[in-house]
């Protein structure tokens, strides 16, 4: 029981500890890119440890960058601020 009760404590830490370009990725984009950016299945490609992405991310958001995900790109970001976006940019890039 006192294990369960632990484990329970570090997991609710580690919840709040969260930088927050990582709870942004968690609403945003994890359900494309999965939890650690290495989901390519709908993605097409990897975006753990990318370089230059907040300017990516901008791009997508304004229609100035992109391919065939564009549309979808644009609509997921289209509610995040500018703060949000470079907060997400620095936390893909430590991805591994």
């Amino acid at each position: 029981m006192q294990r369960i009760v632990l484990s329970l404590i570090l997991s609710v830490s580690a919840v709040f500890a969260a930088s927050p370009g990582m709870k942004v990725y968690g609403k945003a984009c994890v359900e494309c890119h999965g939890d650690n950016g290495k989901e390519v299945s709908i993605a097409g490609k990897e975006i753990a440890g990318s370089k230059d992405v907040l300017t990516k991310l901008v791009g997508y958001k304004n229609g100035t960058f992109g391919g065939e995900q564009k549309a979808t790109m644009q609509a997921s970001l289209a509610p995040l601020s500018d703060d949000e976006l470079k907060e997400v940019a620095a936390y893909v890039e430590t991805l591994k």
